[in-house]
């Protein structure tokens, strides 16, 4: 059974939601990134979930680490030898997200 709310009670639902805590992210909103390490303060976040294709996992130490210098990008080649490239600045929302879970483990 599908449970239809109007648009106002569909809204509330989704804005009460307090676990798992969702921040939606306009890519490269410098407003959102320097909130970013904050919200994820306020909300105590045990893990950090960031969209990115699951073969750049193994890069997430390294765009964290201290030293990367941003800007900075991923690339890689998916299905059909389609290009796929994911750049990062200070700026990113993203960036901020990985940095913060670096710097609480």
């Amino acid at each position: 059974m599908t449970l239809a709310l109007e648009p106002r009670a569909a809204l509330t639902v989704l804005t009460d939601c307090a676990a798992p805590y969702l921040l939606g992210v306009r890519h490269h909103s410098p407003a959102l990134a320097a909130a970013v390490p904050s919200l994820l303060d306020a909300a105590r976040a045990e893990v950090v979930c960031v969209e990115l294709p699951a073969d750049f996992q193994s890069w997430l130490p390294y765009l964290a680490a201290p030293g990367t210098l941003a800007p900075v990008a991923l690339a890689g080649t998916g299905e059909g030898g389609r290009l796929g490239f994911y750049p990062f600045a200070d700026f990113s929302p993203e960036l901020a997200a990985i940095r913060w879970a670096r710097e609480h483990g």
